[in-house]
């Protein structure tokens, strides 16, 4: 790796032991006092990792060979196919039908198989997302046949029918004296609102929004500035500049799919528009932050610090200017020379503070990004607002509240005084939850209305880019469940259902005035289409002057605590904890930590060498309000004098798997100056001498030297095509010439490490696509997980500020495939059009293809994974065998989507197209950073990578021939940095 600076190896496998001093996977490895885990050195499984004589070798392999025939003993169970009486219309056999909805926001297309959704996956008619997804979007099947849902309608701890419940609900609300609350989260839909305000007006009652990870400082802060209370949008293709102060754009912060796909298009190094620069400041490593060409590790204080002064130097307000630190002036002036020096910027900040939020938006119209890389959109939506929510519970406990209604929120949960809220909702006399499943709030409430899933659900929402896009039922509703807002309707004595309010309301919105002379028509082609574009909703605000300088001053004037720095986050998968019940989100390693299953509280390796703490080690950090104990994890990149933990876990209530997963940090959330504050808690941190633990996917995997991360920067990039590539290595042929590898469709798949930013939703759509199971906590702590995809994550350089780069590692299918030529029954063999294959019938489990495997991509069933649930298995794809005990299996390149692709091509008599098929890993991604095709057809886009100079093959000295290729990482790296 000629132009990595931290490339000191000799970058073979020859075994030669040359120190390893460029990237690095393991931060323990970085401790002195530590000893280097060597598990996976000698074999992949840890339970066969010791050394064994020969006798007891024998012993092993012989019982586990005559052990096998016991498999077929298992009784199988009886399922029975009951056919329709009457053939449905639009269903076939083993043909998949598409439906087009929306999951959070998220224009979706769901596919369903013989009446059932399977898959879930992008709508790629959207302009704002262009068919990409995230992790929750993938797993989000698995909630709609989750068997822990609400079954029925309930009245004190009773099972009632729904008129029942409408006739003393009703009765109960009219006898209630004191206020009546309608506390909903943000409502983006126009006729939700519309029935909200009708229900507001007809019952008396007043209506809250609320939010558990808030974003009411940018949107008091947008009205106060411009007049509109509304978020931002950004528009980062547009940016040549990025500067974010802790907002994980990427990951959790706005709408992200909508973002990384915007982002990525900028990463790419010939973007007839340049490769973007990122600089990000932040507290703890984030996804986002692992993406930056830039990036600084500090505290939550020197962030608004920092800002500050960049406010006050490119504003021209020299009396909002703080006194720094050396460092932090100079990377504060660092900011301010590339944001004066791009022709198009966008900065942000995911501070929820007010006055930080005035600044930014000062900042932003001073650099002229209003209008272009930045914009406040006016519609009908309502947003969260904390000083309203705040003030409902001073009210609940002062007795004013006499109805309280709670339509998706769980404040018993995640409000940041839980035990204030719950003595005060203890006050209010009727309580009532429209809850999907039960949660903390709703056995608290005596009204219980179960709500329908989002795939069960009739409403539409409005996007970003004039874009509404419309949620429709995939299935009938699969339990006694009722849509909260026709609950709304019964209880207004409103007849019909709220399809058909909805589609009114569109109907007289959409009269033939308009240029929609068929009504009918253009409905159904916008159900057909799931999104469409109306302007008309949509109007942008008018962007005056900010004047921010006393803002600047109260954000100088806040007084911090002493100790550490307590700070809260939400991680990819798990977010705010209203998926904690979804087992394949808590088995996805988050992209940073690796870990699986657990929240943990984050510490610097500064702090945990001076405290003599690891990876795993108990401690417990105690604010003046609230402790938590939980499992120490050692991360690079997190600041010396900050400890951070997850929000989503620590729920009490959330079904089988989600209760008592890890510990609550919502209540380390402050209320300070009219906001939620997630950031801003201080206390101490002291060792309880246990230990437990983390279920890491990655830990021991060592690159030995290996020349596995290539990367390279924009300015050699842009003198040499090639830049940190090497030439192709001309090694001796020992194997047979496969000339049939040379022939007809021939398949591969390319990886751009620029573009991947490792949130790892591939993974979840692997494992949703492929059924592979999941296998808890215990077994992934054992090295035994599942995933056929991983995303490894390595760190190089500095500790405190790393360098990161994520690559997703699956099988290569490798051309000379190294676990073929050990396999004793042919269990994995080569198929014509250069797939690695595992025919799953012949495996009997020695395992010796995974010991052979450079890569360790294969995996091995330990046990019979349960499928009994007889809801969840309704999830499984019927096109994929499950895999039974003492089997290997791994990444199939989807073979079943390729056979699917070619049958089709022959039924429409024509030849395979670039695009006919899609792997569920490239289908899913957010960033477009994985291609896949025919490396024969010299006009499809994997062919063209495969050309490309910045293509190269992992552990290419090896001559397995991989049929999977990365691109070398390019940085867009300034020539004077702090």
């Amino acid at each position: 790796m000629s132009d990595n600076k931290n490339d000191k190896t000799c970058g073979t496998s020859c075994g030669c032991g040359t120190p390893v001093e460029g990237y690095w996977q393991n931060v323990e490895d970085k401790l002195p006092t530590e000893a280097k885990t060597q598990e996976f050195a000698d074999g992949e499984f840890d339970s066969f990792s010791i050394k064994k004589d020969r006798r007891s070798f024998l012993k092993i392999m012989g019982f586990s060979v005559s052990a096998l025939p016991l498999t077929g003993c298992v009784k199988i169970p009886v399922r029975k196919a009951i056919p329709y009486l009457e053939k449905q219309a639009t269903q076939y056999p083993g043909v998949a039908n598409y439906f087009a909805t929306t999951f959070k926001g998220n224009p979706v297309m769901i596919k369903v198989r013989e009446g059932r959704p399977i898959k879930a996956e992008g709508n790629k008619l959207s302009v704002a997302t262009e068919g990409g997804t995230d992790a929750q979007i993938q797993a989000s099947i698995l909630d709609l046949y989750d068997s822990n849902r609400l079954r029925s309608a309930y009245v004190d701890g009773k099972a009632v029918e729904w008129d029942e419940f409408d006739k003393k609900l009703k009765s109960a609300i009219s006898e209630q004296s004191g206020k009546k609350v309608l506390v909903t989260r943000e409502v983006t839909s126009p006729s939700e609102i519309k029935l909200i305000n009708e229900f507001k007006d007809s019952m008396g009652f007043d209506h809250v929004v609320y939010e558990p990870v808030s974003r009411y400082g940018i949107y008091k802060a947008n009205e106060k500035a411009f007049g509109a209370f509304a978020p931002n949008t950004y528009f980062l293709e547009d940016a040549d500049t990025i500067v974010s102060f802790g907002a994980d754009f990427l990951g959790t912060f706005g709408n992200n799919v909508q973002q990384s796909a915007d982002y990525s298009k900028r990463r790419v190094p010939t973007n007839p528009k340049g490769l973007n620069k990122h600089i990000h400041v932040e507290a703890l490593m984030s996804l986002t932050g692992s993406n930056a060409d830039h990036r600084y590790t500090r505290s939550v204080k020197s962030q608004r610090e920092v800002l500050t002064n960049v406010y006050a130097s490119i504003a021209g307000d020299s009396s909002a200017k703080a006194k720094l630190s050396e460092a932090d002036q100079k990377l504060a002036d660092f900011v301010v020379k590339e944001l004066k020096a791009s022709k198009s910027s966008v900065l942000m900040s995911d501070d929820n503070n007010v006055d930080v939020q005035v600044m930014v938006a000062a900042i932003n119209k001073a650099l002229g990004n209003y209008g272009n890389t930045v914009k406040v959109v006016k519609t009908e939506a309502v947003y969260a607002n904390d000083e309203q929510f705040n003030k409902l519970v001073e009210d609940m406990n002062a007795g004013k509240i006499g109805t309280a209604m709670f339509l998706g929120t769980n404040p018993a949960y995640n409000f940041h005084a839980p035990k204030t809220f719950v003595e005060g909702l203890k006050k209010v006399g009727i309580r009532v939850s429209f809850a999907l499943a039960a949660d903390e709030t709703s056995t608290l409430c005596n009204f219980v209305a179960p709500d329908n899933h989002a795939y069960e659900t009739w409403s539409y929402n409005m996007g970003v880019e004039g874009e509404v896009s419309f949620t429709q039922p995939v299935i009938q509703p699969l339990f006694g469940s009722r849509m909260a807002t026709e609950t709304l309707m019964a209880l207004m004595d409103k007849e019909g259902s709220f399809h058909d309010y909805m589609k009114a309301n569109w109907k007289n919105s959409f009269s033939p005035s308009n240029g929609i002379s068929v009504f009918e028509n253009f409905w159904n082609k916008a159900l057909h289409d799931g999104v469409m574009q109306v302007s008309s909703m949509f109007s942008e605000a008018s962007y005056g002057s900010v004047n921010a300088s006393s803002s600047a001053k109260a954000v100088k004037a806040i007084k911090y605590g002493k100790g550490l720095n307590v700070v809260t986050y939400q991680k990819f998968a798990i977010q705010d904890g209203d998926m904690a019940n979804n087992p394949l989100l808590h088995e996805m390693p988050d992209p940073i930590t690796k870990a699986t299953w657990d929240n943990y509280i984050m510490v610097s390796p500064s702090f945990a060498k001076a405290n003599n703490i690891k990876s795993g080690d108990v401690v417990k950090v105690e604010t003046e309000s609230y402790n938590v104990t939980l499992p120490a994890a050692v991360i690079p990149g997190v600041e010396a004098n900050t400890v951070a933990v997850a929000v989503g876990y620590g729920r009490t209530q959330s079904g089988k798997v989600g209760t008592g997963m890890g510990a609550n940090a919502f209540p380390f959330v402050t209320f300070a100056n009219g906001s939620f504050d997630y950031n801003t808690s201080f206390g101490k941190l002291s060792k309880t001498g246990a230990h437990r633990g983390l279920a890491l996917s990655q830990t021991s995997m060592s690159m030995h030297g290996r020349d596995i991360v290539r990367e390279t920067t924009l300015e050699k990039f842009e003198s040499d095509k090639g830049a940190g590539n090497k030439p192709k290595m001309k090694l001796p042929q020992i194997y047979p010439v496969h000339h049939q590898l040379q022939e007809g469709h021939q398949w591969a798949m390319a990886i751009d490490l620029n573009t991947c930013t490792g949130c790892s939703t591939c993974v979840i759509a692997c494992n949703t696509e492929n059924n592979v199971p999941v296998v808890g906590r215990t077994e992934v702590h054992r090295r035994r997980d599942m995933h056929w995809m991983r995303i490894d994550r390595y760190f190089a350089g500095d500790e405190q500020e790393p360098e990161t780069v994520h690559m997703p590692m699956l099988c290569q299918h490798c051309e000379n495939a190294p676990c073929e030529n050990v396999c004793p029954v042919l269990a994995t063999v080569h198929s014509s059009d250069g797939i690695n294959q595992q025919v799953y019938n012949r495996c009997i489990g020695t395992r010796y293809c995974a010991n052979n495997c450079p890569y360790k991509v294969r995996r091995f069933n330990w046990f019979n994974y349960d499928h009994s649930d007889e809801y969840a298995r309704l999830a499984l794809n019927p096109d994929v065998s499950i895999r039974s005990r003492g089997v290997m299996e791994k990444c199939s390149f989807c073979m079943q989507r390729i056979q699917e692709g070619k049958l089709k091509a022959k039924r429409e008599r024509r030849e395979l197209q670039p695009g006919d098929i899609e792997t569920a890993c490239q289908q899913s991604c957010p960033t477009n950073a994985i291609v896949f095709g025919d490396m024969n057809d010299k006009n499809s886009p994997i062919a063209k990578m495969l050309e490309n100079p910045r293509t190269y093959t992992v552990l290419e000295e090896l001559n397995v021939k991989p049929r999977v290729n990365y691109m070398v990482k390019v940085r867009n790296k300034s020539k004077e940095e702090v």
